[in-house]
C-alpha cells in the first residue's frame, strides 16, 4: 500500500521539475517576480475553485493553529522565486538537485531534533553517506 505514496512522490518530482523549467522560462519572459507571481496566482484560483467544491477541511481553523504553521505560503514563493532566479543560469538539472539536497539537508536536521511537529529520527551514517552521495551527484550533473 505505501508504493502509492512513493509514487506519488515521484509524481510531485515530476511537477516540480517541469514547474521549474517552466517558471524559469516564463521569467525570462515576464520577470522573474511577475512569474512567481503568476503561478502563485494561477494555482491560488485553481485550488481555491478545488477547494470551494471538494474541499472538507475547515479552513476557519486557520486562526487558530501556531502561526509558524502558516510559513508554508511563505516558504513557497521563496522557493519557487529562487528556482526562477536560478534555472535560467545554471539549467534544470542542477537547480533540481540543488533542492532535493537542500530538501535532504533540512529534513535530516528536522527530523534529529524533532523540529516543527516531526517524529525525532537520529542522524545516522546512511543518511549522511545519502547526502554526500547527492553532493557527488551535483558534481557530476554541474
Amino acid at each position: 500500500m505505501k508504493l502509492i505514496f512513493y509514487i506519488l512522490a515521484f509524481a510531485a518530482g515530476i511537477a516540480l521539475s517541469m514547474e521549474g523549467a517552466i517558471a524559469g522560462t516564463l521569467g525570462e519572459t515576464i520577470g522573474e517576480l511577475e512569474s512567481s507571481y503568476f503561478i502563485f496566482l494561477t494555482g491560488t484560483i485553481l485550488l481555491g475553485l478545488t477547494t470551494l467544491f471538494f474541499g472538507k477541511g475547515k479552513l476557519s481553523e486557520t486562526v487558530r493553529v501556531p502561526k509558524w504553521n502558516l510559513l508554508g505560503g511563505v516558504l513557497g514563493i521563496i522557493y519557487l522565486t529562487l528556482l526562477v532566479i536560478s534555472v535560467p543560469f545554471v539549467g534544470v538539472g542542477v537547480s533540481m538537485v540543488s533542492v532535493i539536497i537542500g530538501q535532504m539537508v533540512m529534513s535530516v536536521v528536522i527530523e534529529h531534533y524533532g523540529w516543527l511537529g516531526s517524529a525525532t529520527i537520529k542522524v545516522g551514517k546512511e543518511r549522511v553517506a545519502a547526502i554526500a552521495l547527492m553532493a557527488v551527484a551535483l558534481f557530476f550533473i554541474f
